[in-house]
């Protein structure tokens, strides 16, 4: 596309409300800013140059979010292929649809105007970057959001979402699709049915296991989440060996900061489970005596203290009856926000 009024302009971003124009103009003038400005200063007239700038700022207040989602869509759909021009074409257009999903009315305009369309294109790219960006708009959209998420199932984008988590040679574009994954399932139940269809749990379990510590986290969060939206998946868990799975990297020589969501999800998962808490109360785990050195390691350790608690509450779980598992809470619900990684 050639660089006319209906191109994606790279130079300016259209701002959405008041807030965004006062920051729009701090940001852009910040290196014009004097120590002490004098009266003459702040009052000298207007620039030619500083009035179109203004103009082009003020514009940008006045713009329909449909017919900008349209132009980008169009920017997407037309870049030339396997060039850097195109790319950057994309990248540019992309970008701009992310902070317009972030609006859950314009999220629903973009569904009306087909806006999915462009999905399959972006999700099979070589550039990684295209397919974390549109990952990540995925998710934008889904998030808190009944309808997208409808539009995204029937659209069977979650398998998709699956196999990029699980294979794709690019971590960015893994941590991004558990991010779409963990937006697209919370608080649905059709989600949730087709996840167990795609074994998307065990993607879970395995993404624990991998060796970019962001993606751990993502995963940890994800077996919290799953567990206390829906419980009952906790019996798929423990089959399917995610109970061994957190001990393991609980056992890791080298502590960290991805431990903490570790111990939570372990947490969350023994509590109010039979099943769970057995395994984790097996003498060939070694749980107990695990947590009692975590604990007396983080002694004193602040920025460790959240891990610690888990861990206390673990062992106070481990310790009770089987009878009485059920007495004790999981992490608060308020701790397990979508996490942007």
């Amino acid at each position: 596309m050639s660089n006319q009024e209906n191109d994606v302009p790279s130079n300016i971003r259209p701002v959405k409300n008041i807030k965004g124009l006062l920051r729009f103009c701090m940001e852009a003038t910040r290196s014009e800013d004097a120590p002490h400005p004098t009266d003459s200063e702040i009052f000298e007239p207007l620039t030619e140059e500083r009035k179109k700038w203004l103009e082009n700022a003020l514009a940008c207040m006045t713009v329909n979010p449909v017919e900008r989602m349209m132009i980008c869509l169009t920017a997407i759909e037309e870049a030339e292929q396997d060039t850097e021009s195109g790319t950057e074409q994309q990248i540019r257009a992309l970008t701009e649809l992310q902070e317009w999903a972030e609006d859950l009315d314009i999220a629903g305009d973009f569904i009306k105007i087909n806006g999915l369309r462009i999905v399959p294109k972006l999700l099979s790219s070589e550039v990684s970057e295209l397919r974390w960006r549109c990952l990540e708009l995925l998710g934008n959209l889904a998030q808190n959001n009944p309808t997208a998420q409808t539009a995204l199932l029937t659209l069977k984008l979650l398998p998709a979402f699956l196999l990029l988590a699980d294979t794709d040679p690019n971590p960015k574009v893994q941590i991004k699709a558990l991010y779409a994954i963990s937006c697209l399932v919370r608080s649905n139940t059709e989600a949730h049915t087709q996840l167990l269809a795609h074994d998307g749990l065990v993607v879970f379990v395995r993404a624990l296991g991998n060796e970019e510590e962001k993606l751990k986290v993502k995963a940890a969060f994800l077996v919290s989440a799953i567990c206390n939206s829906n419980p009952a998946l906790k019996d798929n868990l423990v089959a399917i060996g995610a109970v061994e799975q957190l001990v393991s990297l609980l056992k890791e020589e080298s502590h960290g900061s991805t431990h903490e969501h570790v111990m939570s999800a372990l947490l969350t998962l023994v509590t109010d489970h039979t099943k769970a808490w057995e395994k984790c109360s097996s003498p060939e785990l070694g749980v107990k005596s695990l947590l009692q050195q975590r604990i007396q390691f983080l002694e004193g350790k602040e920025q460790y203290e959240e891990e610690r608690e888990y861990a206390q509450q673990l062992l106070k779980l481990l310790n009770s009856p089987s009878s009485q598992v059920s007495t004790h809470a999981s992490p608060s619900n308020q701790a397990l926000t979508i996490l942007s990684l």
